[in-house]
């Protein structure tokens, strides 16, 4: 496994062991997610749907955090949407989860788990095997004149 995909797997351990934490604790919190990474069940209407954009805020309390279920690789809870509350079972995969957030005793926000772009201090393995890869085949001159040819003709 690659340097960037065991940095992944630590911060979803970090995040469910937060998300946990905070309800075996009966500690609301907000979750920050990437919108990509979440599901609804039923689906919203379309309506509700298109209001959120790339990151929507959950805020787990009342009866949303009673229902929350924590797995090893997501967590889902009941959410009301919109002015009719339009009833929907939330999943969200841990590696959609940006930040966990609570509120401290002066009402502040506190960010217990943020998730950052490691590629960007590890790089992306696979881009990089890739152009090393592409540089192999090409620095044999045969192989740079069949690449060659197959542009002209149109078929890469």
């Amino acid at each position: 496994m690659s340097i960037l995909g065991e940095y992944n797997q630590l911060s979803n351990r970090h995040c469910f062991e937060n998300i946990n934490f905070l309800a075996h604790n009966n500690l609301n919190f907000c979750i920050l997610c990437d919108l990509s990474k979440v599901s609804f069940e039923p689906p919203l209407p379309q309506e509700i749907f298109e209001k959120f954009g790339p990151l929507v805020l959950f805020v787990l309390a009342g009866y949303t955090f009673e229902s929350l279920r924590v797995f090893d690789d997501s967590v889902a809870f009941e959410a009301g949407f919109g002015k009719d509350n339009i009833g929907s079972v939330v999943s969200v995969s841990l590696e959609g989860i940006i930040q966990v957030i609570v509120k401290d005793k002066k009402d502040n926000n506190i960010v217990l788990f943020n998730r950052y772009d490691m590629s960007l201090v590890f790089g992306n393995p696979d881009e990089e095997a890739m152009q090393d890869s592409m540089e192999a085949i090409l620095s044999n001159p045969q192989n740079r004149e069949i690449m060659q040819a197959l542009q002209k003709n149109g078929k890469t």
